[in-house]
């Protein structure tokens, strides 16, 4: 059997690869996994296909052994954050995050709320190739649904708690949300009413076909979004992903905020005013150099690790570190939850702006810019290790070079990182530099450093 999870869960295609049978061989494996012993906590975004994958993976845990909590429709970090308190050894969120309508997917978590790292996961897939009927317990020893509060209204409170309200309330901050017909789109006008702002709201029904916008924030996405926002004269925009673990900003011009940058952000002002020697900011490989910026800014350590939420959470348990994030607007706070928190971000952003009193724009405006490309370079999933084995060997001796996660090349004016996806038949090339035009060349250099060693030329 191939594998399941690629480097966060499992995603694909509804009824095509994903199907009701596999999301139950899931839950029972993990159910086998936890050795029956629950309960286990599930939830889901707005996806048209969520019901129906939540009810087989949780009949898969209950002929597991294990009691189920079913939250709902909930955002991402609200499953994080209940896990513990259910007393819950373990949950399933399931959602696509980001991908079209068409796909939805299984992520697993552990019982401090923090995701699945590859680990157990490979043990999930050996448990899920052995024979269905040797891993069912008897049908004295059935798991069984258990009623559950509704955590909502427990959540914002404490959200609530890690801002300063008063101050918030005094700005009346005037916020543009585009939810984008995901999980955000019940909890985040509360919660931002809660904090005093005046709310405007873009796409926040639930929509499980995303009729309004794509669910990925990215910018060509965020049209609407940005039209709105400098028309109606807001303060700020805010959109999320489809189950509201990550956050993007639109300031009061119009212009879009990359994900690493509010990370970096939300990084500078929540460890700026604390002691020195503890000030530790964890990030994955291709995240801009902003944040390098900002760890500098504050004399803090800045800790890289692999791409991937799990991969930075278990850095940040290891080294003890405040905060982490990527470069998708993902941020983790040490003693909240160890997910990535969309919510907890947009007021935490708001926070600071209340706080020194100025604009998302001028606070953007405090590090230096960078402009970064993406590419892609097809290769089947065989082919990946031995490329990027032939591609280190071509790289020049004078060139400082990093193969924490694939291979990422620094100059003096930017960097280009190459690694095999996770998740799909290619190579990802990233590249940063401080124009657009040294970006495109630096990109350009790793796609061709790909063909070369490939034996191609360039078309």
């Amino acid at each position: 059997m191939g594998r399941l999870f690629g480097t966060q869960g499992l995603r694909a295609i509804v009824n095509e690869t994903l199907t009701p049978r596999m999301a139950y061989g899931v839950g029972l494996a993990l159910a086998n996994s936890l050795n029956g012993k629950g309960p286990v906590v599930t939830a889901c975004d707005t996806r048209t296909s969520n019901e129906l994958l939540s009810h087989a993976v949780s009949a898969g845990l209950m002929t597991g052994g294990c009691d189920v909590h079913h939250l709902g429709l909930v955002p991402t970090p609200l499953l994080s954050f209940a896990i513990p308190r259910l007393n819950c050894t373990a949950g399933v969120m399931v959602t696509a995050s980001h991908n079209p309508p068409e796909f939805n997917g299984l992520k697993l978590w552990g019982e401090d709320g923090a995701a699945y790292t590859s680990k157990p996961e490979r043990h999930i897939e050996q448990l899920y190739a052995q024979p269905e009927f040797s891993r069912q317990v008897s049908w004295r020893l059935y798991g069984k649904p258990l009623p559950t509060e509704d955590l909502r209204s427990l959540y914002i409170r404490e959200l609530l708690q890690q801002v300063d309200c008063s101050m918030l309330s005094q700005q009346k901050l005037h916020v543009v949300a585009d939810c984008g017909g995901g999980a955000a789109s019940i909890m985040i006008p509360q919660l931002l009413e809660k904090v005093g702002c005046r709310v405007e709201t873009l796409f926040c029904t639930p929509d499980g076909l995303f009729q309004g916008r794509h669910p990925e924030p990215e910018e060509k996405n965020l049209a609407r979004l940005k039209d709105h926002v400098v028309k109606a004269g807001a303060d700020l925009g805010m959109a999320w992903d489809g189950d509201a673990d990550r956050i993007i900003f639109i300031d009061h011009t119009g212009q879009y905020i990359m994900g690493d940058r509010s990370f970096a952000l939300a990084a500078y002002y929540r460890l700026r005013d604390c002691p020195d020697k503890r000030k530790k900011i964890v990030t994955q490989v291709a995240t801009s150099d902003v944040v390098r910026d900002v760890a500098t800014a504050i004399n803090a350590e800045l800790v890289l690790t692999k791409v991937g939420e799990p991969n930075i959470v278990a850095k940040m348990k290891e080294v003890d570190a405040q905060i982490g994030g990527e470069e998708n607007g993902g941020v983790i706070y040490n003693g909240w939850s160890w997910t990535r928190e969309g919510l907890l971000t947009a007021i935490t952003i708001l926070d600071f702006l209340a706080h020194d009193e100025t604009s998302l724009n001028e606070l953007n405006k405090r590090f230096p810019s960078y402009s970064q490309l993406k590419a892609g370079f097809p290769c089947t999933d065989v082919e990946k290790t031995t490329l990027l084995e032939r591609v280190m060997e071509m790289v020049p001796k004078d060139i400082e070079c990093d193969t924490l996660d694939g291979l990422k090349l620094r100059y003096s004016d930017g960097w280009v990182l190459i690694r095999p996806s996770g998740t799909e038949p290619k190579f990802r090339v990233f590249a940063e530099a401080k124009t657009q035009v040294r970006a495109e060349e630096i990109v350009q250099e790793g796609l061709e450093l790909l063909r070369k060693t490939r034996g191609e030329n360039k078309t």
